[in-house]
């Protein structure tokens, strides 16, 4: 029985654990696939890749774009994908949309008497990404706060006094960058957004999937998901978004229960995928 899990970060975007130690943590729980999909980047793909090389597992090239849709904001997953100049233009749009907002978001904390540098911010990454986890992992460490959580709810999520927009894509624009990167587009923890009405707009875009299962969505969302993911014919994922031990939010690899028919034709769909069958360049770990 296939054991898959098609949602995970590693240190190169905001996870604790590096692509090789997903990949060897992925075979200590007895999966047989999984998805390396960082936010914004692909710096994990090769790494990883090179980790899984001579077992038996299945590493799914992918990527998380985040994007905003009417006040909300969207996660686009990409399945698959192969490296080339439309994904990576949209990837260097989102590392300059975030390191706006980071500079921005530091400049309200000074406002508010919290001092972080962003050298003692990127003291907490691993990758080249720089997130809000990390920015919270840095005020605890400065101090400033007890935990991650503290961080979030006082100053940093949506509404608090530290909190700021960035530049984003839509996800008709993160869409199309994942087909033009022959890979397969499909919409993150889709119970968190307006998803009825969000996959018929998608559709015309390319839209290829729905993530249904998800450690946020209850019985009756997973329900509903699957029954518009049918009704249109799309594919049908689920992970457990894991970004590690250490996390925030820690959610164990795995742990997502997809059913076994469902997780024997996704990993069959995305097996055939050119982006999963390709050479990656390997050497290369700065895209």
């Amino acid at each position: 029985m296939n054991r898959i899990d098609l949602h995970l970060h590693t240190t190169c975007s905001d996870g604790t654990l590096s692509p090789a130690e997903s990949v060897e943590e992925a075979r200590r729980r007895g999966l047989s696939m999984i998805a390396i999909t960082d936010h914004d980047t692909l710096a994990g793909i090769a790494p990883a890749l090179r980790a899984a090389a001579g077992k038996p597992l299945r590493v799914i090239p992918g990527v998380e774009l985040n994007t905003d849709y009417q006040e909300q904001e969207v996660h686009l997953l990409g399945y698959g994908i192969v490296p080339g100049a439309a994904l990576e233009d949209a990837l260097y749009r989102m590392k300059e949309g975030r390191r706006e907002r980071n500079l921005a978001v530091l400049a309200r904390l000074a406002a508010l008497g919290i001092t972080l540098e962003v050298e003692r911010v990127r003291e907490v990454t691993q990758g080249e990404i720089i997130t809000r986890p990390h920015i919270a992992r840095a005020m605890v460490r400065a101090g400033y706060v007890s935990s991650t959580q503290e961080a979030f709810d006082r100053f940093l999520k949506k509404g608090a006094p530290a909190f700021v927009k960035r530049i984003s894509l839509t996800p008709q624009e993160a869409c199309q960058a994942i087909r033009q990167s022959k890979g397969l587009p499909v919409i993150a923890h889709s119970a968190k957004v307006d998803y009825e009405r969000l996959v018929k707009e998608l559709l015309a875009f390319g839209l290829a999937g729905v993530e249904v299962y998800h450690p946020d969505h209850s019985r009756a969302q997973k329900q509903d998901l699957r029954n518009l993911a049918e009704k249109h014919g799309l594919l049908i994922t689920g992970g457990s978004d894991s970004h590690g031990p250490n996390s925030g939010r820690p959610v164990e690899m795995g742990s997502v229960a997809i059913p076994p028919r469902l997780a024997e034709k996704a990993a069959a769909a995305l097996s055939t995928l050119e982006g999963v069958r390709m050479q990656w360049p390997l050497g290369d770990e700065t895209r």
